[in-house]
Parts: structure tokens; sequence; C-alpha cells
């Protein structure tokens, strides 16, 4: 009995001890964006998803941002956003540099260059075929 107390004990200490705590602005998929900052060395992005043919925005859009182009060959992303409803992704603050954008929906895709500039807000279109 005395056994069974104690490993329930260390059990529930273990579930305690595992929780996640939010420690910043989050969104929904667990990525942490910065939406204040006054470095000198980031830039701010936006990503805008339309339809090509239609020319219209696309809300739910998956919109991924790499570092690199292998990295897009062996699905290892930088962040993961998903479109609102107004078919906008926010980045957030990220460090000055060139980043590779994809944005798809379960039938369309498009892959786009994007350089994000020190001290500026950069809004990026992509156009899913």
């Amino acid at each position: 009995m005395k056994n069974n107390l104690l490993l329930l004990s260390f059990v529930l200490a273990l579930f305690a001890a595992c929780t996640k705590t939010d420690t910043g602005n989050s969104n929904n998929n667990g990525n942490t964006i910065v939406t204040i900052d006054s470095s000198e060395f980031n830039g701010r992005l936006y990503v805008e998803t339309y339809d090509y043919l239609l020319g219209t925005k696309i809300s739910g859009a998956d919109v991924f941002l790499y570092t690199n182009y292998e990295d897009i060959q062996r699905g290892i992303y930088l962040f993961y956003q998903k479109g609102n409803t107004a078919g906008e992704a926010d980045f957030g603050y990220l460090l000055q540099g060139n980043y590779y954008l994809v944005s798809k929906t379960i039938l369309k895709a498009d892959t786009s260059l994007v350089q994000v500039l020190s001290k500026r807000t950069v809004h990026r279109n992509v156009y899913l075929k």
C-alpha cells in the first residue's frame, strides 16, 4: 500500500512538472511571433495568399518559411503560419535576410523568395496555381 501511494505521488509529480506554460506572444501554431522590436537588424513580414486565376485572397492557406531551398526539399521549415480569414499570415519580426515561402492549400501551391530588410515591413503576395 505504501509503495503504491509512493508510485502514485511520483507519477502525479511527473505530470505536474511537464505542463506547458505560455511565455510570450504565441499563435495557435505554437510559434512565438515577435510583434514589438527595436533592433536595427530585424524587419517584419506579412504574407498575403491569392488565387492565381480568380485574384481573390485565400483564407486558411498554410504558409511555411524556410531559410534555404534544401530545407524545402527536406521539409524543415523555420516558421509556419495558417492564413487568417483575410488571407494574411503575419510572421512578425525576423532577422534581415533572404527566405523562401511555400504557401499551399489542398489543391494549389506556390514557392516564392522574399527578402526581409532591416527596419522595414515587407508585404509579400503569393499566387497559388
